[in-house]
C-alpha cells in the first residue's frame, strides 16, 4: 500500500523546503544548492516553491539562515555552569559544529562574498554570539567589549577553518587556544577602559 501524503500547511511546508536546503549544505558546497534538487525531494513544482521564496536567492538567504540560527542554538550557554565553563563548552559546541557541518559552516561565515542579504546575515549571527557571550558578563557591554569580542569571534572563525583544513594541532589543542586567546583578551579590554 502505497504511503498516504499528508498535506502541510503553508509554514510547515515552507519549513519542510529551508529543512532540505539546510541538510543539502550540510553535505556540499552553499553554492551548489539546486533549487531543482529541493524541488525533486519535497514531491512539489517550482511554482509552489517559488510561491514560498520569491526567487532563488530569497530561497538561499532563508536556508542559510536556518544554518546560522541552528549554529547560535548550539550556543546558548548553560547558566548553572560558572561563566569560564559556558565559554569553554560554547568553544566546544562550535568546534563540534564544523567538524559535523563543514559546508554549512562555510555558507554562514564565507558564503556571503557580496550579497548584502547574505552579509547581513552574516552580521547578524555574529552580533547574536557576541550577544550571547556578553549577557554572561554584563548585562550593559561596553562598546570596547563588544568590538573585543568581535575580534576574538573572527579569529575564531580564521582558526577554526584552517584547522578545519589543515589539522596543525589537535581538536584539545584548539579549543584550549581559542579559550586562553579569550581570557587574555578580557582584562585587556578592562585596561584599555580605564584608559578611556
Amino acid at each position: 500500500m502505497p504511503a498516504v501524503r499528508r498535506r502541510l500547511g503553508p509554514e510547515e511546508r515552507r519549513q519542510q523546503l529551508v529543512q532540505l536546503g539546510v541538510d543539502i549544505i550540510k553535505e556540499r558546497p552553499f553554492d551548489r544548492l539546486l533549487v531543482d534538487e529541493v524541488i525533486a525531494a519535497a514531491h512539489i513544482s517550482k511554482g509552489l516553491l517559488f510561491h514560498y521564496f520569491p526567487s532563488k536567492r530569497d530561497y538561499q538567504v532563508a536556508v542559510v539562515r536556518a544554518a546560522a540560527d541552528e549554529l547560535v542554538s548550539l550556543l546558548q550557554p548553560d547558566p548553572s555552569l560558572p561563566v569560564l565553563d559556558q565559554l569553554r563548552h560554547g568553544i566546544d559546541a562550535y568546534i563540534s559544529y564544523i567538524e559535523g557541518n563543514p559546508a554549512s559552516y562555510n555558507a554562514i561565515v564565507r558564503g556571503a562574498g557580496s550579497d548584502e542579504a547574505l552579509l547581513a546575515l552574516f552580521e547578524d549571527t555574529r552580533d547574536e554570539i557576541v550577544q550571547l557571550i556578553t549577557g554572561e558578563i554584563t548585562p550593559d557591554p561596553s562598546p570596547l567589549l563588544r568590538l573585543a569580542l568581535r575580534g576574538w569571534i573572527a579569529s575564531v572563525e580564521e582558526s577554526s577553518f584552517l584547522w578545519l583544513r589543515d589539522h596543525p594541532c589537535s581538536r584539545e589543542a584548539l579549543i584550549e587556544l581559542l579559550f586562553q586567546a579569550a581570557l587574555q583578551l578580557l582584562p585587556l579590554v578592562a585596561d584599555a577602559a580605564d584608559v578611556e
